[in-house]
């Protein structure tokens, strides 16, 4: 039988590295820390869940081709998050875990709501590292994603009908690194020295029926961490082939490079990534059989008063689509204030700048998040 630890057994709960990195990715980065609910049976199983509920309202004036001002309460970067974490007794030197992830966007009315599922996977710890199978968060493009400002925050809005979760720094920044089916090996911490590689489902071109996938994707980063900074780089490469020769065989594929340095109660971090083949977003945006070349950078700053986080950070992305540049920029401020261990309240304030003027846009935005 599963029964309930007290307060002081909650905290020697074990949250395995696959855990803690979600946590990272999902949002947690600037949020208290909190352990969460823990349970343990007779027979040494143990079982916890955490998460996250992150709420914001958003006043944006959006130019070409809407003009048009909008208010809307929504989601930030991350969804609603609940992360299921189970535990088998170790044998033969063996941690054996499985963690199931649901998300939740929040839109106006249940009909439009959005509800599914990003990690479903099993972690097998030991001497040798961590081996994750099934799907979860990526290699490539982190720790790139744990920036301040768009991890507890919204960061790129997608306009004025913005429901779902918004985009934060996702091609003014970063490449993102999304939910995918993969086997991943993470080794242990070699003094300060860690990296990371995984073969994943290949991501599949939009709409491009004649395109074939016969290898998987293959990612890898490496990280090096000291007590007043971390420096890291990533990369990966996918093949993308023609069943019947309609475009030319051709491969996607980016590095990436970025680094954080503190002092006392100040941060700074940046990163510059490369990609080929691929838009400057995601995955598979576009069918690009000339590989032309895309890039996103962003430097953040960031200070810390007490319990209340002050930042900005500046990022730009590229896209050389149809021989022709495609230059965005995003400007963030933001302010966060622990109220509680469990509570944190939030004000943003976020612009866009494009080529051409089209898309642009200012908002104001305030918030809070429950981390548990």
């Amino acid at each position: 039988m599963i029964e309930n630890n007290k307060c002081s057994n909650a905290k020697s709960f074990k949250i395995s590295a696959l855990t803690a990195s979600i946590a990272l990715v999902a949002g947690a980065f600037a949020a208290p820390a909190s352990a969460g609910p823990t349970f343990e049976s007779d027979s040494g199983w143990k079982a916890g869940f955490n998460g996250h509920i992150p709420i914001f309202a958003v006043l944006g004036s959006y130019d070409d081709p809407t003009d048009e001002d909008s208010f809307t309460i929504t989601t930030g970067f991350n969804p609603a998050t609940l992360q299921t974490n189970l535990y088998a007794p170790t044998q033969n030197g063996l941690e054996v875990s499985g963690h199931f992830q649901m998300n939740a966007d929040i839109a106006p009315g249940d009909a439009n709501a959005s509800f599914r599922s990003r990690v479903s996977e099993i972690a097998v710890a030991g001497d040798f590292g961590t081996v994750n199978i099934g799907k979860g968060f990526g290699i490539f493009g982190v720790p790139a994603i744990g920036d301040n400002g768009s991890g507890l925050g919204v960061g790129l809005i997608g306009g004025p009908d913005q429901v779902a979760a918004t985009a934060g720094r996702i091609g003014n920044g970063y490449f993102y690194a999304n939910f995918t089916p993969r086997v991943m090996y993470t080794s242990n911490n070699l003094g300060g020295l860690q990296f990371k590689v995984g073969v994943f489902s290949p991501s599949k071109v939009d709409g491009v029926a004649d395109a074939e996938y016969t290898t998987p994707r293959i990612e890898g980063n490496v990280v090096y961490s000291a007590d007043m900074f971390s420096v890291w780089s990533s990369a990966f490469t996918q093949d993308v082939d023609s069943k019947t020769g309609t475009f030319d065989d051709y491969t996607m594929s980016g590095i990436d490079f970025g680094g954080s340095v503190s002092l006392g109660d100040l941060n700074v971090r940046g990163n510059y990534s490369m990609t080929s083949g691929t838009g400057n977003g995601v995955f598979a945006a576009r069918l690009d059989p000339n590989e032309e070349d895309a890039s996103q950078w962003y430097v953040e700053t960031t200070y810390r008063i007490n319990r209340t986080t002050l930042g900005a950070s500046y990022g730009e992305g590229e896209d050389d689509i149809n021989s022709s540049a495609n230059d965005t920029d995003l400007t963030m401020i933001f302010a966060r204030y622990a109220a509680t261990d469990a509570l944190t309240l939030m004000a943003e304030y976020t612009t866009l700048g494009t080529e051409g003027g089209q898309g642009e846009y200012d908002a104001f935005i305030v918030g809070s998040q429950l981390t548990f």
